[in-house]
């Protein structure tokens, strides 16, 4: 049997698989008018300090709240930040020429009418840059590495804001 025969069994396999399981699209309406993306909106992601938070923060607002936030949110984020880095990657000399780069967040959705925890737990985003011999040219590749981190966690955290919305 040739692979083009073998593939439309196994899509079919695993279509009806999902089906069976109950598995659901998590940006999909369905017949209860449930709008994932329209419940986005009524997050309302609080302040993170640090310049990291505050990336983190706007990118999170970007992705969940395009149109901008609700007058009247249904729901609270709460989001804690560490960021760490560390050298790797050493000459003979002992001097460090890759950095990673990570930030770990904590977060709590909180529903706002009976204070009920829908979804809580950490995420994590890592990245790595170089360090070369102009200082000006590592801090500019490390402020690079902080912004990706943080746009990746952002999209981390608005996919985990989906599912605990989605679940409750």
């Amino acid at each position: 049997m040739t692979l083009r025969a073998v593939l439309p069994i196994l899509a079919l396999v695993a279509i009806t698989t999902l089906s069976a399981c109950g598995f659901r699209p998590l940006y999909a309406t369905t017949d209860d008018d449930y709008n994932t993306a329209a419940n986005m909106t009524q997050v309302k992601v609080a302040l993170i300090n640090d310049r990291v938070g505050q990336l983190t923060r706007n990118a999170l607002l970007e992705t969940l709240a395009p149109r901008g936030q609700s007058a009247n949110p249904l729901y609270d984020l709460d989001v804690n930040l560490t960021e760490s880095t560390r050298k790797q990657g050493f000459t003979k000399d002992n001097e460090a020429t890759i950095a990673d780069y990570q930030i770990s967040a904590d977060y709590e959705i909180t529903r706002r009418s009976d204070s009920q925890i829908l979804r809580k737990g950490e995420v994590r985003a890592r990245t790595s840059y170089n360090i070369v011999d102009s200082d000006f040219a590592s801090m500019e590749a490390e402020d690079a590495a902080r912004r990706d981190a943080a746009r990746n966690l952002a999209q981390q955290l608005a996919n985990q804001v989906a599912i605990g919305l989605r679940s409750q």
